[in-house]
């Protein structure tokens, strides 16, 4: 048998080697933009693709031609009750504009053979939902007639596939997108606002061109971009971006070339696939890239799986990608999981953040909804992210290191949008407001799924406190059914649930009388991180929704921390904080009674950070929480203070618009944080204001700060007024007790029940006016401290925009590898910050053992504080640093050397740890103190004993002198100095051509010279000391002004010293011109300009330099004149004349007669008084006679005695006569253009 096969083999091998066989070279091409390729085939035809555009992705190909004309989707929501997608709404009607799901991107992406197509969305396009005999469900794939190698020419890419907001609710993956792209039907403009539309990725293969790679062909390749079918005629074909402001509209490019709009579920557009070429691994065997020789090719050496769009099955039970060495176990009855799926769940654990004890800070619970056991690495993400962007708010931020943070593996069996079954069973109702149900597979009881069964098991198992559980959450406990788990509250600050979707909303749940505290925020709306500060408001700082309408009653009004329904601003809760920052008191909407203290909180609208009334109410509430926090400054500002908004009165005004009224008010007053540099040197005899508001966090110490404010120079040094007194004011404020700080919420409350806002509160207000003399300069700012008691600066000039640094927190094994189950957070500090933590002992089951990175400044971005942690039972290996040993002196101690580990804090006497120091003060060795001889030592002034060791005084005294120059104590001789006798020598002072002398004395005895008349400080080199340099000339000025026939100048000279400092010319006016002195009449008034220049051709400033005047009546035939009248440097007057002359008129007809002619003219008589004839035997009019004409209505004249058979000249012009200083003058108008006659015999 063996030998029988073989031999087939054999002969086959031998047959197949005889066979010719041709084999080209395959060859790597570099596709440009314009090349063509040919791959694939569709319908028994090749298709021809063209290179459009080269971007990121590579080399983008679109066929060149329409390939089928289909539906997009189909108009049909059979799958609906399967939830497989929330898109539903009108999809009956006219199909679905979503590309992920669509029929069009399913059938692109598809091998499959006819039939067989699965369709993403559950919903084939199958007759009666497409429109005519377009259906599709029996179509075999795009790609079933591909090669391997072809397809795997086609890059998988992920790119930006626009959405409709009406359904996808905003589905933003990542970005800033927040608008519906702007529906333009000009390729030039269809992307207008593409960048900032909203959007998610998608991964795929082929696919429809969207509006942005539409509008790159444009660019490109001109008019390629509109596509023809097979027979060469323009046709529409569909892109894959909808029309964003509604869920059943998609965009195409019609037959010309426009954007247009279509329901998806017409079969009479076309489709034009395209895809990225994967040009790494693309190779060809023929073609040269042009559209006759296109390259052919594919990718045979790319090893890739049998490509498929479809998305997998969900695994209802996939394994965990998380550790879950760190557990908790629940068993949960019928109350909470009434279908058995999580009666007994493992919930891994994972610490986000803990900086210190979860005794010590607050400890956030973070559980997960609709994750799966395999994306629960993506929901530590989450929480990491969301927490992170939420300690960027104050007032969390100020207390970021001070929460601990635990994130809960809640794993459900679906995700939240397949609408399956997920471990909370939370549903969005129909106000958009996320609950955990009662309906679906739990009770009521399910809602107390926190507090009676996460919250024990987790205080028990992983709370530093590690309390035995009290109850058995599944059964009702004698007596109180709230009160045995009201504990949970006392140990977790804060449960919260994030929800795996992209869709909007959020809701907060705090009724801790009946065990309620958590929140549920979404994990990837378009604005999660903002939701999840929100309500975190809502759940940690006890703050009410400022969108809420409504009326709070007297009792309410004290248990609301940030809102308000009374109307007076004398009796508002915050009325010492009016006209601080954002300050005010406004209705919360148009009409409604609630009132909110600024329009620009995130408690009412998530794009703005917590108003002042929110951070003070969140302050105190954490500071309830944690117990090292004693005092709350709010961020100062500075202001001019102009006595606007500074009283009550001046915010009763309740509307919106008054309160923008004020902010902008405000704002074209502010001094300080951004505005610092608005502070100028016309601040002269104004008056600032330093406002802040302060809270005393004790219930027993009233406290005193000081307030500092000056103005500062560029240079750091304090301004001065004019006689050097520095441009500052302080002032000390007293700040009283909270006395009311047990009713506001203490740790363990159940809830808020009232207290007093104003407790320990103090608005303060430093006001000071600059003196009308102060020496500013440009660049001077305004600035101020806050300062305690002891001097510390609490808050300054550079607080408001101080920079903040990041900090990570990490946990490692003393080996430095990760601890299990641990994410590690991360949170800013102000720059320079020194972090000084107590980091908790245990953490888990493991023992702390050091921590690197705190007690020194924070001074750059990525600052990493790891805390080392070793199994409790596991040997620790020290790590031994040497002490050196240090001799005692007089006056301070000395040591014994000794070893300490970093590690553990232990210390040793030998080098190998072996000899434990347990008595730490056995090391010390005590000062020795000073050994005093009993010589006097002495100076000029003093004698004392000397210690023989340092050197140090004892009994250090004044020299004793009795009657004599000698010390009685120590016997030192006093040298009796020389008595001066000083003369004044007075000052000389300084003049503008002498400098001067500062006055000295001068003593008559030893010829020395000094500065006080004490004699007590000598001036050395008196040719050096007390000069006064000369003082600036006194500048005066002559001015000789300009005319039109002299120079002008400009003499400064000192009125002092009569020193001429400086001369300048004025050139004289020579040249003064009008544009034009013959204007013809036109009916209109006429003004010619007036040009006027110096000698040097300098042109002269109408208005400036010179007026000018004109006669009146410019307007008829005339002679008039301009007045030129100077001024400024120049003086003087000019007159200049124009003249308008009469219009002119023509010849109409010359007749000859014998020895005469008759010529007529064309008739003037406005403005004319006649006319007058000319003629000459010349051309050039030389010895012509001239003929008036005295009536202006006369249009013809004969003139007769002339030459026979004589050629003549003849011109006419009209004139007007006028009176120009009472006299009569003719003006006339030009002559008329000549004409010639002949006189007959």
């Amino acid at each position: 048998m063996t030998k029988k096969i073989t031999a087939i083999f054999l002969a086959l091998c031998m047959a197949i080697s005889v066979l010719p066989m041709t084999i080209q070279a395959a060859s790597k091409p570099d596709i440009k933009v314009g090349d063509y390729v040919k791959m694939g085939t569709y319908n028994n035809a090749s298709i021809l693709w063209r290179c459009v555009s080269i971007d990121n992705n590579g080399p983008l190909m679109l066929a060149d031609k329409i390939v089928d004309t289909l539906a997009y989707d189909a108009k049909t929501n059979d799958n609906s009750n399967s939830k497989s997608h929330s898109r539903s709404y009108k999809r009956d009607d006219y199909g679905s504009n979503y590309w992920k799901d669509s029929n069009m991107r399913s059938w692109l992406n598809s091998t499959a053979a006819e039939g067989k197509v699965d369709w993403l969305c559950g919903n084939p396009p199958k007759d009666g939902y497409v429109s005519g005999v377009g259906a599709y469900n029996e179509k075999a794939g795009f790609l079933n007639a591909f090669s391997k190698s072809e397809i795997a020419a086609m890059k998988t890419v992920t790119q930006r596939s626009l959405v409709s907001h009406p359904e996808y609710n905003k589905g933003i993956v990542d970005g800033d997108a927040n608008s519906d792209l702007l529906y333009y039907t000009d390729i030039s403009e269809a992307v207008a606002n593409y960048d900032s539309s909203y959007f998610e990725t998608t991964t795929e293969k082929v696919f429809l061109l969207d509006v942005k790679q539409a509008n790159a062909v444009w660019k490109n390749l001109k008019g390629y971009y509109v596509a023809y079918n097979n027979d060469g005629m323009a046709w529409p074909y569909w892109l894959r971006t909808p029309v964003t402001d509604c869920n059943h509209d998609m965009r195409y490019i019609s037959s010309s070339g426009q954007v247009g709009r279509y329901a998806p579920w017409y079969s009479d557009l076309g489709v034009r696939p395209a895809f990225y070429l994967d040009s790494e691994y693309f190779v060809t065997t023929s073609g040269s890239g042009s559209q006759s020789s296109p390259y052919i090719g594919s990718a045979p050496n790319k090893q890739e799986d049998d490509y498929t769009i479809s998305e997998p099955a969900e695994d209802a039970n996939p394994d965990w990608n998380v550790s879950t060495e760190q557990s908790i176990q629940l068993t949960l009855g019928p109350w909470y999981s009434n279908d058995g799926k999580y009666s007994n769940p493992t919930i891994p654990v994972y610490t986000i953040q803990k900086t210190r004890s979860d005794t010590e800070n607050m400890v956030v619970v973070v559980c997960g909804e609709g994750y799966t056991k395999s994306q629960q690495g993506k929901f530590i993400n989450d929480v990491k992210r969301l927490w992170q962007d939420a300690m960027k708010y104050e007032p969390y931020r100020s207390y970021a290191d001070r929460f601990n943070v635990y994130a809960l593996c809640t794993a459900s069996e679906s995700t939240f949008d397949n609408g399956g079954s997920t471990f909370f069973d939370v549903i969005v109702d129909k106000y958009n407001s996320p609950v955990i149900s009662n309906n679906l597979h739990g009770s009521q009881w399910k809602n107390h799924i926190f507090e009676r069964c996460i919250g024990p098991e987790f205080i028990e198992k992983i709370h530093d406190a590690h309390i035995k559980k009290k109850c058995d959450p599944n059964t009702i406990p004698s007596g109180s059914e709230y009160e045995p788990y009201y504990y949970v509250h006392d140990y977790i600050a804060q449960f919260a649930m994030v929800v795996n979707t992209k869709s909007d909303f959020g809701g907060a749940y705090n009724n801790r009388e009946y065990g309620f505290h958590y929140f549920i925020s979404p994990s990837d709306s378009y604005r999660a991180s903002k939701t999840f500060a929100h309500e975190f408001g809502h759940g940690l700082l006890g703050l009410g929704d400022e969108y809420s309408n409504g009326y709070l009653l007297d009792d309410k009004e004290l248990k609301s921390l940030n809102l308000s329904s009374v109307e007076d601003p004398e009796k508002i809760k915050w009325r010492q904080l009016l006209g601080y920052r954002n300050t005010y008191t406004c209705r919360n909407a148009y009409g409604s009674k609630m009132l909110v203290s600024s329009y620009e909180c995130i408690m009412r609208d998530t794009n703005y950070q917590f108003c002042e009334v929110c951070r003070l109410q969140g302050f105190k509430r954490m500071s309830q929480l944690v117990k090292d926090v004693d005092l709350y400054v709010a961020t100062p500002e500075v202001k001019e203070y102009t006595g606007a908004y500074s009283k009550p009165s001046d915010f009763t005004d309740l509307e919106t618009s008054s309160y923008y009224n004020y902010t902008y008010n405000r704002n074209d007053r502010l001094l300080s944080g951004n505005s610092k540099s608005r502070f100028n040197t016309n601040m002269n005899g104004k008056k600032i204001e330093l406002r802040t508001v302060i809270q005393n966090i004790s219930d027993k110490n009233a406290r005193q700060l000081k307030f500092k404010m000056w103005i500062k120079h560029s240079d750091g040094s304090v301004a001065t007024d004019s006689s050097g007194n520095p441009l500052q004011t302080v002032q000390t404020f007293d700040i009283p007790v909270w006395n009311d700080k047990a009713n506001f919420w203490p740790l363990g409350a159940l809830d808020h029940i009232k207290s007093d806002f104003n407790s320990g509160l103090k608005s303060c207000s430093l006001i000071y006016q600059i003196p009308s003399d102060a020496q500013l300069k440009s660049g001077d700012t305004v600035a101020f401290q806050v300062l305690d008691e002891n001097g510390n600066v609490l808050a300054d000039d550079n607080t408001e925009t101080q920079r903040y640094t990041t900090v990570s927190i990490q946990y490692k094994f003393e080996d430095g590898s990760e601890i299990p189950n641990t994410a590690g957070g991360t949170f800013t500090v102000p720059y320079g910050t020194k972090l000084d933590l107590t980091p908790a002992k245990t953490l888990y089951d493991y023992e702390f053992i050091k921590v690197d990175g705190l007690n020194k400044p924070i001074v750059s971005d990525g600052t990493v504080v790891t805390y080392y942690y070793k199994n409790k039972n596991e040997e620790h290996t020290h790590n031994l640093t040497l002490v050196a040993a240090k001799a005692a002196t007089c006056t301070t101690a000395g040591n014994s050397a000794y070893y300490t580990c970093d590690g553990c804090d232990k210390w040793f006497a030998d080098a190998t740890g072996l000899v434990e120091i347990t008595d730490k003060t056995s090391v010390k060795i005590p000062a020795l103190g000073h050994t005093a001889g009993t010589e006097w030592k002495s100076d000029d002034t003093n004698h004392w004993h000397e210690c023989s060791r340092c050197h140090d005084k004892k009994d250090e005294a004044a020299h004793d002198y009795g009657s004599d120059n000698v010390c009685d104590t120590c016997g030192y001789y006093k040298t009796v100095p020389h008595t001066h006798n000083l003369t004044l020598v007075a000052a000389k002072a300084a003049t503008c051509t002498e400098g001067g002398k500062e006055a000295y004395y001068k003593c008559e005895g030893c010829g020395k010279f000094y500065e006080d008349v004490l004699g007590t400080k000598e001036i050395t080199d008196l040719a050096s000391w007390g000069n006064i340099a000369k003082i600036a000339h006194t500048t005066k000025q002559t001015v000789t002004k300009a005319t039109p026939t002299a120079n002008g100048k400009i003499v400064n000279y000192c009125s002092v010293c009569k020193k001429t400092l400086s001369t300048t010319v004025i050139p004289k006016a020579s040249s003064i011109k009008l544009k034009a002195t013959s204007l013809t009449y036109n009916g209109k008034v006429r003004t010619p300009k007036v040009i006027v220049k110096d000698r040097t051709g300098k042109t002269l400033v109408k208005n400036t330099d010179y007026t000018v005047s004109y006669a009146k009546g410019r307007k008829y035939v005339g002679k008039y004149a301009v007045k030129i009248t100077f001024k400024g440097k120049y003086s003087g007057t000019k007159t200049l004349y124009f003249t308008i002359k009469p219009k002119a008129t023509s010849i109409s007809s010359l007749k000859a007669g014998s020895k005469k002619f008759t010529v007529k003219w064309k008739k003037q008589a406005t403005q004319t008084t006649g006319y007058q004839v000319q003629y000459s035997a010349s051309s050039k009019f030389s010895k012509a006679k001239t003929v008036t004409v005295g009536k202006n209505t006369t249009v013809s004249k004969k003139i007769s005695k002339l030459s026979g058979k004589k050629k003549y000249y003849v011109r006419v012009r009209t004139y007007k006569t006028v009176k120009i200083n009472g006299k009569s003058i003719r003006i006339y108008s030009g002559w008329s253009k000549a004409k010639t006659v002949t006189t007959k015999k």
